[in-house]
């Protein structure tokens, strides 16, 4: 069947579910509209009574405007007519006005019953159906409880026989019937302590049979009895009175300005009330029914059946839950159930009005105190109550404005339900959190236990950065780097960033300015597209930089990994980042992975100080390598790395310890340097012995030098750390600029001025080799290094140990193009104490075989 279209379908809405009707529904809704029928009629009677109004009235309100509820609306299930809170609301609106039950009293009340229906119908045609969730759960259950106990209160005169005017105040109803407690009537008191005790027992005990019913029932014919005994005029008990056995009469409201200006008022408070009691019956059976409920269409119904129902004597109405409950589980399968409920009542009603002369009023008292505790939700106060302090404080105002003034009531709860909403909101939940560990994951954790980046804080922001917001948002930025002054960038997880108002995005573009002045800047992760699209229509993304935000699945860490200060990077210990395990700092340059190793002599003293401080410096761990020949000299090798380890930790340096076995230390050694992936191995190298090779290098470092793949410091016994002065050996050529690059790196670390020593020759003029030396020492002064140049002319070894000694430089830094040793690096090794770092090239060609 095609779609209806969505005009037709606004305008007469019942035409959905026509085509659903079949023989089976007609049965299943007839049978669920008689049980409707029986359950109203006490009701009725019972809430036209909280109401003020003559008992029928309350019968003529679950007539028409249950038929036209259900035929405009939207739920397959919801039963219209009078409920207990409307009724209270009615009665505490116009009870001062008029007197409850007088012809002035019923046609104010018809007035606000049409200015109800008419704002009801207002707001669904406005689609402002969002409106009542502005009453929140807590309001109404305080509210509900309070119109429960002024229930109870209105009935306290006819409980128990006293005279208390209609309209008295709560407070003023207690102090009377502490007042007038000796003037009690008994007689009354025992018609409505029997119907009370009837109506518990039954609901305890006989679920099957309406406890309404029998309550009415016992107390009618105790009432009959005494009365027969003792005499009416003798006993006191006064009698509902005999219903008019007849259709319900046409009405017409008072539209006098004067009507209206007295109804407008409480008008809003009960169509509030009322659309939020419909609405929420409606979704509360729809959950079990599993039927879509449409808001705004049951603002509509809702407000044709009261703007109708006011032209047909029936007081204000909304969705019952009692009716509506019994309707879903009497079978009902469409609305024509209500309609049928409407039909039977009618029947019903010319069948019974005449017995009401019986129903005494204490009787009636007694099924509305009944009414009156049922309606407190003991349940959810205890749960209130237990869970937040601020929701309880919440319900307490509400429930005792209601006391004293119904409207007040209900406007101080949704506006105090309010006021805390905006202050929660106003604090958005701002956590740090961590990227998740597992591989391949794009989410963040939280940073709970868990270590962060030094330089980039990573927070979640949950809930509106608007302009109740902005502050606090600024305020727990801006605290980031007051915290921690590395922290000069800030990622935002901005996947529960749900919205950003003009205020929002004003204090995040100055934000990203901000940052920015201190060499950082503010990023988002997942930022939801309208957010970003606001962002770009008001040109905020041009002070954030469009390059700062991140959709989902983006490796956002990856990108910023880069921005970050690799001077901070190379020391840190944190790392946790995938990017700050790999090979390279942000600055491009190799991050140094360090080996040291030690044959567990004294002459590895000098060599193991220098390595433990630059793994100190760089913030990396250092793996200590001893070799042995064969398997049982593995105690002995642990023996030699103990004492390097235990000065490594000393220094809070962590160390990985590493056995080789074999009968060729040297090559050993380069195996666990290869095998670590390891940048810059640190060696020692022992005194001379009397031979002219001994005394220049020795045999083992040589051969780890020519077998070694990466850089090799060399540490003599007499070398300590640099603090003085690094000199750089340079050729000019372009392998001069990486040996240029390593030492630039340990120069920041350790923070040692530097001279670069250019020597001529070779084809490199006088001038070109200064120029060589200007043009590095200007990449050092760049990085904050103290720089300085000197060039020189003849033998390279010969000028660089003349350099060196002649600065005091306790580093000298060398290229080393070639497996074998030259003989400027035996010299330069063989006659300083210094430490001596060869820079090893990539292309050294193919290891000789008899190495």
């Amino acid at each position: 069947m095609k779609p209806l279209p969505r005009p037709l379908a606004k305008l007469l809405p019942f035409l959905r579910w026509w085509p659903m009707v079949t023989r089976k529904t007609l049965h299943d809704d007839l049978l669920a509209g008689l049980t409707g029928a029986l359950i109203v009629l006490p009701q009725g009677v019972a809430f036209a009574t909280i109401a003020g109004m003559p008992p029928q009235y309350g019968l003529y309100a679950a007539m028409v405007p249950a038929v036209i509820g259900a035929l405009f609306g939207s739920s397959w299930h919801l039963v219209s007519g009078p409920t207990t809170a409307i009724s209270i609301a009615v009665f505490a609106a116009l009870s001062h006005q008029a007197e409850p039950g007088s012809a002035q009293y019923i046609s104010l009340v018809l007035t606000l019953t049409f200015l109800v229906g008419l704002f009801q119908l207002a707001l669904g045609l406005a689609r402002l159906g969002a409106l009542v969730n502005f009453i929140s759960h807590t309001v109404v259950i305080g509210f509900t409880a309070g119109a429960a106990i002024l229930i109870a209160a209105s009935q306290v005169r006819n409980f128990f026989g006293i005279a208390i005017p209609r309209g008295t105040p709560f407070y003023e109803i207690v102090h009377q019937l502490f007042a007038q407690f000796t003037d009690i009537n008994p007689w009354v008191l025992s018609v409505g302590l029997a119907t009370l005790a009837t109506g518990i027992l039954t609901k305890r005990y006989l679920k099957q049979i309406p406890y309404m019913i029998a309550a009415m029932i016992v107390g009618s014919l105790l009432a009959e009895a005494f009365n027969l005994w003792q005499g009416q005029a003798a006993t006191g008990i006064r009698t509902v009175g005999a219903l008019p056995a007849q259709l319900p009469p046409l009405s017409m409201p008072d539209f006098s300005m004067e009507a209206l200006r007295r109804t407008l008022g409480p008008a809003l408070v009960i169509t509030l009330l009322a659309l939020t009691e419909a609405v929420s019956i409606a979704r509360s059976i729809a959950v079990r029914s599993e039927q879509r409920i449409d808001g705004n269409q049951e603002f509509i119904g809702q407000g044709l059946s009261n703007l109708v129902g006011a032209f047909f004597s029936a007081y204000a109405s909304s969705g019952s839950f009692n009716r509506s409950g019994v309707n879903y589980e009497a079978g009902a399968r469409t609305p024509l159930a209500s309609v049928f409920a409407s039909v039977f009542l009618v029947v019903v009603l010319l069948l019974v009005a005449p017995l009401a002369a019986f129903l005494p009023d204490a009787a009636m008292a007694g099924i509305l105190f009944l009414v009156a505790w049922g309606l407190i939700d003991f349940h959810h106060i205890k749960h209130i109550w237990h869970t937040s302090r601020s929701e309880t404080v919440v319900l307490a105002l509400t429930l005792v404005g209601t006391l004293f003034n119904l409207e007040a009531g209900i406007f101080l709860g949704v506006l105090l339900s309010l006021v805390l909403f905006l202050n929660r909101t106003s604090k958005p939940e701002i956590i740090p959190v961590v990227p998740a560990s597992e591989e391949g994951a794009y989410h963040f954790v939280s940073a709970r236990g868990r270590v962060e980046c030094p330089q980039l804080r990573i927070v979640r922001i949950s809930g509106p950065v608007y302009f109740g917001a902005a502050s606090y948002v600024q305020a727990a930025l801006q605290q980031i780097d007051e915290d921690n002054p590395l922290q000069k960038s800030v990622l935002i997880a901005a996947a529960s960033l749900n919205y950003i108002d003009i205020a929002g995005a004003e204090v995040l573009a100055q934000e990203a300015r901000r940052r920015r002045r201190l060499g950082g800047g503010l990023y988002f992760y997942r930022l939801n597209e309208p957010s970003h699209a606001f962002l770009k229509r008001g040109h905020y993304d041009r002070d954030i930089g469009e390059g700062a935000f991140f959709p989902v699945m983006t490796k956002v860490t990856g990108a910023l990994y880069w921005t970050l200060d690799p001077n901070v990077c190379c020391a840190c210990k944190a790392r946790i980042f995938k990017e700050c395990h790999g090979k390279v700092l942000p600055d491009g340059f190799r991050r140094q992975r360090l080996m040291l190793a030690t044959d567990g002599s004294q002459f590895s003293r000098a060599p193991t100080d220098i390595a433990v401080t630059l793994a100190r410096r760089f913030g990396v761990t250092l793996d200590v390598v001893a070799a042995v020949e064969s398997e049982a000299d593995r105690d002995r090798a642990r023996a030699r790395l103990a004492s390097a380890t235990r000065d490594a930790h000393i220094a809070g340096v962590d160390t990985e310890e590493i056995i080789r076995i074999g009968r060729q230390p040297a090559k050993e050694v380069a195996a666990a340097a290869a095998t670590a992936d390891t940048n810059l191995l640190v060696i020692g190298r022992r005194p001379p012995r009397g031979d002219f090779k001994e005394k220049l290098v020795g045999d083992i470092a040589r051969n780890i030098v020519t077998r070694a793949d990466c850089h090799v410091l060399i540490a003599g016994w007499q070398a300590t750390m640099w603090r003085q002065r690094i000199l750089i050996a340079s050729d000019g050529s372009p392998f001069s600029d990486s040996v240029a690059e390593l030492a630039l790196q340990i120069a920041k670390v350790t923070t040692t001025p530097v001279t670069i020593l250019t020597i001529a020759g070779n084809g490199l003029s006088h001038d070109d080799a200064a120029e060589d030396a200007r043009h590095k020492a200007g990449t050092m002064q760049l990085e904050g290094v103290a720089c300085e140049i000197r060039v020189a002319d003849g033998n390279p070894g010969a000028a660089i140990v003349a350099a060196a000694t002649e600065l005091g430089a306790d580093l000298v830094v060398v290229g080393h193009r070639r497996r074998k040793l030259s003989a400027t690096v035996e010299h330069v090794v063989g006659h300083l104490a210094c430490a001596v770092l060869l820079v090893n090239a990539p292309d050294r060609g193919p290891l000789a075989e008899d190495l």
